[in-house]
This record gives C-alpha cells, sequence and structure tokens, in this order.
C-alpha cells in the first residue's frame, strides 16, 4: 500500500504528464485550442490554462531564437493562435520609436510588394505606421492599380498624416487611380454621418473600399495624447471620457473596439465615415501594421476581432499582449 508521500508523488507525475501531453499536442501537433478541450472533455479555458501552468511549471520552456531583425518563433506561435495567414514580428530591443516604425514599414512593405498584381484596388487608411510603410512601397507604375482611401479625413493635416499625400505617393508609384473619400472622419451623430455616407461620391468610394484587394491600416490607441495628436480639430475631451468609460482600448479605421475585439461604442462607430468592423471583417486581406509597447490592449483587441490577416509588429508590443492575457488568466 502507498503512503499519502508516494500517493501525492504518483499525483503530481500525473499531472505534470498530462501538461506534457497537452504542450505536446499544442506546440508540437499543431492542434488548437478547441481540439485538444474535445479531445480531453474539457472546456477551452481550460486548455489555455494548462498551457500557461506548464510553462509556470517547467514542463515547456521557450528559447526564443533572434535572426536579426525578427522573431520568428513568436511569428510562429502568433500565426497559431490568432489565426493569421502571415506574422512579421521586429526584434526592436535596440530601437527607438523611430527606427521601430521604420522598420515595420519596410517589413510590411516588402510582403505588400509581393503581394501585388495588376489591376488590383488597395485600400489605405491612415496613421504613423502605414506612413512608414507606404514610404517604403517600392514604384512599379506598370502595375496600374486602383488605390482607395478607406477612412474619412481630419480636419487639420499635419507633416506626419497627410491623407492626400499618403493617396498622392500611393498614385506615383503606382501609375494609380486614385479615388479619395472626401469626408469628415467623424459627424455629431450617426444620422448626420449615415446621410454623408449616402452621397454618391462617398458612397461610390466605400463601395470601393469593400471590394478591395487588400487594405492596409494601423492600430490605434485610446488615450488623449494620440486623439489630440491623430483627430486634430476634434473635441477630444469630450470624445475621450464615454470611450474609456465604455471600455475601448482601440481603433481600427477609427472603429473602437474593446480589448476582446468587440464594437463596444456602436454610438461612437456609427459617426465615423470609414469601413465599420464588420466591413473589414468581409474584406478578402487586411494587413495591420503597428506597434510598441502603448499599443499592447490595442492590439490584443485588435487581432480578436478576427479582422486581420497580416500582422505587422514588434517585440515590445507582442510582450506586452503576452503579460495581458497572463493578467487575464490570473483573475478567471
Amino acid at each position: 500500500m502507498l503512503s499519502s508521500e508516494e500517493v501525492l508523488e504518483h499525483r503530481k507525475a500525473q499531472r505534470l504528464e498530462m501538461l506534457a501531453e497537452v504542450c505536446s499536442l499544442y506546440y508540437e501537433h499543431e492542434m488548437t485550442q478547441a481540439e485538444i478541450a474535445e479531445k480531453f472533455f474539457i472546456s477551452r479555458s481550460r486548455v489555455s490554462r494548462l498551457l500557461t501552468m506548464a510553462r509556470e511549471q517547467g514542463v515547456i520552456s521557450f528559447n526564443i531564437r533572434h535572426f536579426g531583425e525578427r522573431c520568428f518563433e513568436f511569428e510562429q506561435m502568433f500565426k497559431r493562435k490568432f489565426h493569421l495567414d502571415e506574422v512579421f514580428i521586429l526584434n526592436s530591443n535596440s530601437h527607438d520609436d523611430a527606427q521601430m516604425r521604420t522598420l515595420m514599414g519596410e517589413m510590411a512593405a516588402s510582403y505588400i510588394h509581393k503581394q501585388l498584381k495588376p489591376r488590383q484596388t488597395i485600400g489605405i487608411s491612415w496613421g504613423k505606421s502605414i506612413e512608414q510603410t507606404i514610404a517604403a512601397l517600392k514604384p512599379a507604375p506598370y502595375l496600374n492599380l486602383e488605390v482607395v482611401q478607406v477612412i474619412g479625413g481630419i480636419l487639420v493635416q499635419n507633416p506626419v498624416i497627410n491623407i492626400p499625400r499618403l493617396l498622392g505617393t500611393m498614385v506615383e508609384k503606382y501609375g494609380a487611380t486614385g479615388v479619395a473619400l472626401n469626408a469628415p472622419l467623424l459627424l455629431d451623430t450617426p444620422e448626420a454621418c449615415q446621410l454623408i455616407k449616402q452621397q454618391p461620391a462617398i458612397a461610390f468610394a466605400l463601395d470601393k473600399a469593400r471590394k478591395a484587394d487588400l487594405i492596409m491600416t494601423g492600430v490605434g490607441g485610446v488615450n488623449k495624447d494620440t486623439l489630440s495628436y491623430l483627430w486634430s480639430g476634434i473635441d477630444t475631451d469630450r470624445e475621450f471620457e464615454p470611450l474609456r468609460e465604455r471600455g475601448a482600448v482601440g481603433f481600427m479605421c477609427s472603429q473602437a473596439f474593446d480589448i476582446q475585439g468587440r464594437s463596444c461604442f456602436p454610438e461612437f462607430n456609427q459617426r465615423v465615415v470609414s469601413l465599420t468592423l464588420e466591413e473589414l471583417r468581409q474584406a478578402k486581406k487586411v494587413v495591420s501594421v503597428s506597434g510598441g509597447a502603448a499599443k499592447g490592449a490595442a492590439m490584443l483587441g485588435a487581432l480578436r476581432t478576427g479582422i486581420i490577416n497580416v500582422l505587422v509588429t514588434d517585440l515590445a508590443c507582442v510582450r506586452e499582449i503576452i503579460r495581458l492575457e497572463k493578467q487575464e488568466e490570473e483573475t478567471k
């Protein structure tokens, strides 16, 4: 008969073996958490907790190898976890914010350039990362693309985010036809926004955007500094508090969402002249470019929307996403 200590040791060994088997199925056999949950007759959240427990107890460990500017092992992890087509993660440890955006822009541009085919329609939003991506794109005027603005404009242009200039650069580089969305970004009421979206020129541009072969977008964070800088001319003091109170953590095409990837403030989103979150979800391919630790919550929410197909980000943002996920698990 086993002693109480031997029973405890036997149970501990069984538990560790269970953790090892779950890790093997997930990391070696590339089964999804849902498939593992079905195999063991447990919940998906239980599988997630077991994977976290396995890391904490040393059943599995990650030896991240950095090859030049990219973090390949994190890329594979995120590709599986968030069901992405491609992931590019910049090893940004030795770069400041400006260098990080430049290098991410070059990564995104290299990928996009390889995807382009003659006479495609490309949708563009605006922001610092998109500006850097467009700047890094190689000219290819023989492609004869159509480029459409997928989001309305701000009232006060600035040197970094100049929407007409971004559209003009794409037109020049690709011998493209440019389709401008000549409407303000944010209207006072959903009714006013709906009315302006019905105007023939605006409806034409939005229809082109919905049918785009590829859309480039950044991910914005919900904080006063970002809103004041990017949304020049808008009363950000009045807009910020309701967004924060509703749990908004980020924007894609200025559509707000919470950390679970849900549209959390319909009254706000319905005032924005852009593609909606659902329309973005239906798009053929969405390439998202954004990074930095401060964007962690926004990027986690964006990934959970199911909108993003191709992610370009950096190591600092990835680490913050992992920290936030672990924090969520600990509070369950």
